[in-house]
């Protein structure tokens, strides 16, 4: 099995469908598994399991975060890359074969940029922007790379994986693997040619949950690796929705600018805010144990 492709689906009932046509477009001629792991509400899981054999679509409890699922996908991943993404992604012609390119030529992961997909509104592009501003095509370059990929849109050697089941026990959050990655003398490597357009997001509701959520679980472990103290972290978590927001705006002016960015303002504070008030509560509770 050349590559597993898996899918993290929360929600995704309007892009769902998208989804798999351009997975399908861009594994053909591969030998390849798809493997769709479902915590929705919204009947996502049933329109996957009329498109897909029921081995590969795999159903858990709601409130499972993306992350998680990623987890229980590389666990029953049979590919020698692995790649991972969202059911609100949809991937270009050459994503597939240009993340493969990559590991082949020696990077241990690999990761490619994102843009708006079509169908989008205001809550679409604040999530965009807060989650994805830094692998805007200008702004994430190509080849070897200092920064981050994306855990949305990378692809991994599934033997480096293995190795280290411990690193995402609780979760696959990729900015754990990267350091364990390069600890080893690994290296990760940006590809332009491996796209994502960014869909219809789930409810706003419940994209402020998950940014708590995400927010939890950077607080705790900034805080239990030494990165910073947690009364730094919670006497600064006020100012973080600016600094993001200066932060993206500076990313977006950098690859041409965008209306949208402006537009989803608001929104984009929203998310911020609540992503901040989870950093602050995971890095005290973390301080507490």
């Amino acid at each position: 099995m050349e590559l597993t492709v898996v899918v993290a689906s929360l929600e995704a009932r309007h892009t769902i469908a998208s989804c798999l046509n351009r997975l399908a477009s861009a594994c053909a001629g591969l030998e390849h598994e798809i493997l769709v792991c479902d915590a929705s509400t919204d009947g996502t899981g049933e329109l996957v399991r009329a498109r897909l054999d029921p081995q590969q679509v795999l159903g858990f409890p709601v409130g499972t975060l993306a992350p998680e699922l990623w987890r229980e996908g590389i666990a029953r991943a049979r590919g020698r890359v692995v790649a991972l993404t969202t059911a609100h992604c949809l991937v270009t012609p050459d994503w597939a074969s240009a993340l493969i390119g990559a590991i082949d030529g020696g990077a241990a992961a690999a990761g490619g940029p994102f843009r708006v997909g079509p169908g989008t509104g205001p809550t679409d592009w604040a999530v965009f922007y807060l989650r994805y501003s830094a692998f805007l095509p200008a702004v994430m370059g190509r080849g070897r790379t200092d920064g981050e990929l994306a855990g949305d849109n990378a692809a991994y050697r599934h033997a480096g994986l293995m190795r280290h089941p411990d690193v995402y026990a609780h979760g696959f959050w990729e900015l754990d693997m990267h350091r364990v990655i390069r600890s080893e003398g690994g290296w990760l490597e940006a590809v332009p040619a491996a796209v994502c357009e960014f869909g219809r997001a789930f409810p706003f509701g419940a994209v402020v949950r998950h940014r708590f959520a995400h927010g939890q679980h950077s607080g705790a472990s900034r805080v239990s690796q030494g990165i910073r103290p947690a009364w730094q972290i919670v006497a600064g978590s006020p100012l973080v929705p600016v600094i993001l927001a200066r932060r993206a705006a500076g990313r977006v002016i950098a690859d041409g600018g965008s209306w949208r960015f402006w537009v989803a303002l608001p929104w984009f504070l929203a998310l911020a805010s609540a992503w901040a008030a989870g950093e602050a509560l995971g890095a005290w509770r973390r301080s507490r144990e």
